[in-house]
C-alpha cells in the first residue's frame, strides 16, 4: 500500500544553508552515517539473536485471537482492561485512533473499551456506575503480577464478580501475562482463567503489538491484521543503514544531536488530529521511560534522556504554543499531520462583508486544520524552533501500526545513540520498591527502614 505510507518531513529541521546555525546542517547526515552503520548492524545482531523480539511481533499467529472473540462474541458488550503503563497505554492509543472517537458510547465495531490505568479509587469505582458486570469482560493485564495497581484492582474486581456469579466468576475474567512464571500465572492457573501471553523479550512500553494490545483491539473493532501489516511494511523499510532511506534512523540522530549538541532537551509531540493525542501520550512513555538513564552501558553517569512533552492541536496553540515560540529555546517539534479525514466539513458563509467570516466560505475544516499546522511550523520554525513533520495519508489500522514500529525502532536507535539500555527502567523499579516498602510487603523491611531514616521531615516546612 505504497500510497498509505506515512512520510517524515525534516526540511525544518535540516538546512543546507550554511549560514543558518541554529538547525542540523545536512553535511552532518554523512558524517554520522558510519556510526549509524555500525549501530544497526549491532541492532541486527540482537534481532538475530533473539536479544529484543518487538520487531518479530508483526509475523506472529493471530488464530487464538480471532477463536476467542468468536467465542464471546455477543456474550459481552464491554470489555475492561486491568493495567497501567505499556499494558494501557497502547490500549488508549489504538482504541482512540481507530474507532469512533466516543467509542464507550457509540462503538458499533465490537465491545466498548475502558482501561483502568490508575488507583484513585473515586475514578476507578465510577466505573462501576457505567457498566453491567453481566455483560463486561475484564482483562487483567500484567507480565509478573507484581504490579501494586493493577493488582489492587484485580482484589476488588474478582471479589466483586465471585459474590455476583460464584464458581462462574472466570467466565467474565481472562489473564494476560507471562507465559512460564510470575504470581499473576499462578493465581490465573489456580482460578482457571484464560490466559493470554505477554511475549519474552518483549517490555511493556514496546508490546503494544503483542496480546497486550491486540487482545483489546480485536475484541472492539479493530482490523488486526492491517494493523500488523502496517508495522511490518515498516520494519522492512527500516532494515536498511542509509539515513535518507529510514525515517527511524533518521529522526532517532535528528533527536539525539538536537539534544546533545543544541541543548534541546524537551521533545514536544503535538499531532493536529484529537483521534491521535494519545499515539503522543504513548510516545511519551516510550521516549521517556527508554532513554532517561542515569548511567551508561559502562556504568558511568551520564543523566541522559529528552524529556517527552504532548500536546494536540490546534487545540494547545492557544495554551502552549506562546511558551513554544518565545519562552526557553530548549525543544525539539514533532507535528502531526492527517491529510485526509474520514469525514469533512464545507462551511458556507451567509454573513457576507464579514471579515470574521468571509475567508472561510467555501473552505472545509480539513483545509482549516492543515493551515493552523503549517502555520504553527512557520511560526515555530520563524522563532528558530526546530520542527519535524510526521504525515499520516488518513489514520487508520495500516498507518498506525506503521507510527508504532517506526518509533519503537527510532527507539532502539536513540538507545545506541546515547549508549544507553533503552529496554530497563531502574527508576520506575526505584518507586515500586518504595511503595512496596511503604504498604508492608514481606523481604521490604529494609528499605522501609532507610525511608523512615532518611525522610524524617520538619513540619515547619508544611505550611
Amino acid at each position: 500500500m505504497p500510497n498509505q505510507q506515512i512520510r517524515l518531513d525534516v526540511n525544518l529541521a535540516i538546512t543546507s544553508d550554511p549560514e543558518i546555525n541554529h538547525l542540523m546542517h545536512v553535511s552532518l547526515l554523512d558524517e554520522y552515517q558510519k556510526q549509524i552503520s555500525v549501530y544497526h548492524s549491532e541492532i541486527e545482531a540482537e534481532k538475530k539473536a533473539r536479544k529484543i523480539r518487538f520487531q518479530e511481533l508483526p509475523l506472529q499467529d493471530l488464530s487464538k485471537l480471532k477463536a476467542f472473540k468468536k467465542e464471546v462474541e455477543g456474550k459481552f458488550d464491554t470489555l475492561v482492561v486491568l493495567g497501567i503503563g505499556g499494558s494501557a497505554l497502547g490500549n488508549i492509543a489504538l482504541a482512540s485512533a481507530l474507532l469512533h472517537s466516543y467509542q464507550q458510547i457509540a462503538n458499533k465495531k465490537g465491545m466498548r473499551l475502558f482501561v483502568t490505568d490508575n488507583v484513585d479509587p473515586d475514578w476507578f469505582l465510577d466505573l462501576f456506575d457505567v457498566i453491567n458486570p453481566d455483560k463486561t469482560l475484564f482483562n487483567v493485564i500484567s507480565k509478573s503480577g507484581g504490579t501494586a495497581e493493577t493488582m489492587s484492582q484485580f482484589l476488588y474486581v474478582w471479589e466483586l464478580l465471585v459474590a455476583k456469579y460464584g464458581d462462574k466468576a472466570k467466565d467474565h475474567m481472562v489473564a494476560t501475562t507471562d507465559e512460564k512464571s510470575g504470581y499473576l500465572l499462578d493465581i490465573a492457573n489456580e482460578l482457571g482463567l484464560r490466559k493470554f501471553v505477554v511475549p519474552e523479550g518483549v517490555g511493556g512500553r514496546f508490546s503494544v503489538l503483542s496480546d497486550v494490545g491486540l487482545l483489546s483491539s480485536i475484541l472492539i473493532g479493530i482490523d488486526v491484521d492491517e494493523l500488523l501489516a502496517g508495522a511490518a511494511a515498516m520494519e522492512k523499510r527500516c532494515q536498511t543503514d542509509e539515513l535518507l532511506k529510514n525515517p527511524a534512523y533518521l529522526n532517532a540522530l535528528i533527536h539525539y544531536f538536537y539534544d546533545v549538541q543544541l541543548g534541546k532537551s524537551i521533545s514536544v509531540m503535538m499531532p493536529y488530529s484529537s483521534t491521535l493525542k494519545y499515539l503522543a501520550d504513548w510516545y511519551a512513555q516510550l521516549w521517556g521511560e527508554s532513554l532517561g538513564k542515569r548511567y551508561d552501558l559502562k556504568g558511568r553517569e551520564v543523566f541522559v534522556g529528552q524529556t517527552p512533552v504532548k500536546a494536540v492541536g490546534p487545540t494547545d496553540q492557544h495554551s502552549q504554543v506562546q511558551l513554544y515560540c518565545e519562552g526557553p529555546n530548549d525543544k525539539i517539534f514533532t507535528l502531526v499531520e492527517v491529510e485526509k479525514n474520514h469525514r469533512d466539513i464545507s462551511f458556507k458563509n451567509p454573513f457576507k462583508g464579514n471579515e470574521g467570516t468571509d475567508y472561510l466560505d467555501k473552505r472545509s475544516m480539513n483545509e482549516l486544520i492543515r493551515a493552523e499546522l503549517k502555520g504553527t511550523s512557520i511560526a515555530l520554525a520563524d522563532a528558530e524552533r526546530p520542527v519535524v513533520n510526521v504525515i499520516f495519508p488518513e489514520v487508520n489500522a495500516f498507518t498506525v501500526g506503521q507510527f508504532i514500529m517506526m518509533y519503537e525502532l527510532q527507539t532502539a536507535m536513540a538507545g545506541k545513540l546515547y549508549q544507553i539500555n533503552p529496554y530497563d527502567q531502574p527508576g520506575v523499579e526505584a518507586g515500586k520498591k518504595a511503595t512496596f516498602a511503604l504498604m508492608g510487603r514481606p523481604g521490604f523491611e529494609g528499605e522501609k527502614k532507610r525511608i523512615e531514616t532518611s525522610y524524617t521531615f520538619d513540619y515547619r516546612f508544611i505550611i
